[in-house]
């Protein structure tokens, strides 16, 4: 028959999914200093390795001496030297 059909204000409007708060916004300043907004937990924490949850799945930063600087409700800071970045997909 009819299918239930869901919208956020965010996609009426077509607004980014950072914007509609959502997704996860992640800023990079050099090598150095990581700035994530948006996530939803702490899944595990080590000076090699900080991986966090978020709406779209789960974001890894590798490295050397990182640290968690500042951790409030919605974003928080990662200080370190920062070699890589990777994504793994929320199953669905």
């Amino acid at each position: 028959m009819f299918k239930k059909i869901q919208t956020s204000v965010g996609d009426v409007l077509d607004f980014p999914p950072d914007v509609a708060g959502e997704g996860p916004k992640i800023t990079i300043i050099g090598r150095r200093q990581i700035l994530v907004e948006n996530y939803l937990s702490i899944v595990n924490f080590s000076e090699e390795e900080i991986r966090l949850e978020t709406a779209e799945g789960d974001v890894c930063f590798e490295g050397k001496g990182l640290a968690l600087k500042v951790i409030l409700s919605t974003e928080l800071r990662i200080e370190g030297e920062l070699s890589s970045l990777s994504f793994t997909s929320q199953k669905v």
